[in-house]
């Protein structure tokens, strides 16, 4: 009987053990969301930003006079290259993901060229695996054949954070030039400002 009474005892106490644990446990909760809606979920540099960055800047670039002179001169769609952008704020910004933005609006526009300059090794390698006798002679791909760009496109993220009490501003600004890569003259150059409102209420940022 004693041994029955402290086997119940147990049980009760590791029972009650375990629907504590599971009532401390904290909830999960998940949904998709539209990827195309903005959204603000905190203080920095997001998904939309680039986006919208990516698409102002290209409208702007592919609209002014150097792409009408530079077809009626040469009867050809310019080749373009997209460098790396400089990242001049103080917080971490994806900039691949911008500069993938810029690529795609660039690309399905139809009006440039568009070269892959950041595969060229791995396409160097693979050019000289099918002609190292290994493939059909009938689907081998030649060297010297690649195509130079014309111009050279880039730029930088520069902010301005203005905070006071739970208010605080942030301006981003994403300056770009395209440079003809022969005469090294800039072609173009255009500059897109975001800027954001945050509030915070019962402290300060």
């Amino acid at each position: 009987m004693l041994k029955s009474n402290f086997f119940i005892r147990n049980f009760v106490s590791l029972s009650a053990l375990t629907l504590g644990l599971v009532a401390c446990a904290p909830s999960f909760q998940g949904n998709y969301s539209d990827p195309a809606k903005a959204e603000i979920v905190d203080d920095k540099w997001n998904e939309t930003d680039a986006r919208k960055t990516a698409q102002t800047i290209v409208n702007s670039v592919l609209t002014k006079p150097w792409l009408v002179e530079y077809r009626a001169r040469t009867k050809k769609r310019p080749v373009v290259i997209v460098d790396d952008i400089e990242n001049r704020t103080d917080e971490h910004i994806d900039t691949k993901a911008l500069s993938e933005f810029i690529r795609d609006e660039l690309i399905n526009s139809g009006k440039v060229r568009y070269l892959n300059n950041k595969r060229r090794k791995q396409i160097l390698e693979e050019i000289k695996y099918q002609n190292s006798g290994t493939t059909a002679a009938n689907t081998r791909k030649s060297a010297g054949k690649q195509i130079g760009a014309d111009f050279l496109f880039g730029g930088a993220i520069s902010s301005s954070v203005h905070s006071q009490g739970g208010l605080k501003t942030v301006t981003y600004q994403t300056a770009m030039t395209l440079t003809n890569l022969e005469t090294t003259e800039i072609s173009w150059s255009g500059k897109e400002l975001i800027k954001k409102r945050f509030k915070r209420s019962g402290s300060s940022w």
